[in-house]
């Protein structure tokens, strides 16, 4: 018992017995420019797979979305401190049934598996009719 006391008294007195550091992450590198971001084509074609799983699973209303032009920042105006990196952005949709329709969406960087990579969640403006994102897809506009 003396033994096991002494012990933890040097590791006390040396400092070992503190926790580990805390660390916190820094934020993502800025790789590419948000604008550049807005218009990557693994972002594009994320969002497109992603509106036609969801007609295919869920709506069935018989269109998906044929292309995604004219990709570029929203405008978003709020500063949003913290941890996670976004980007808001916004293009137009040309959809299977003749519809040109504006999508919004947001890049969220370091959230993706084991905090590598990215997510992306959008909203076609007109067609979120469980309001998931305020009906008017402002909460990532």
């Amino acid at each position: 018992m003396r033994l096991m006391l002494t012990i933890v008294a040097v590791l006390l007195a040396t400092g070992a017995s503190r926790g580990a550091d805390i660390v916190l992450p820094s934020p993502a590198p800025d790789i590419v420019a948000s604008a550049t971001a807005c218009a990557s084509p693994k972002v594009l074609y994320e969002i497109v797979e992603r509106f036609a799983s969801a007609e295919r699973r869920t709506w069935h209303r018989g269109f998906v979305m044929a292309t995604i032009q004219n990709p570029r920042k929203s405008g978003h105006p709020y500063a949003e401190p913290g941890l996670i990196r976004r980007d808001y952005c916004m293009a137009d949709s040309w959809l299977t049934n003749g519809e040109i329709r504006t999508v919004y969406y947001t890049i969220e960087y370091g959230v993706g598996f084991a905090s590598i990579g990215h997510y992306v969640d959008f909203c076609v403006l007109g067609l979120d009719p469980w309001r998931v994102h305020d009906g008017a897809c402002r909460t990532v506009q």
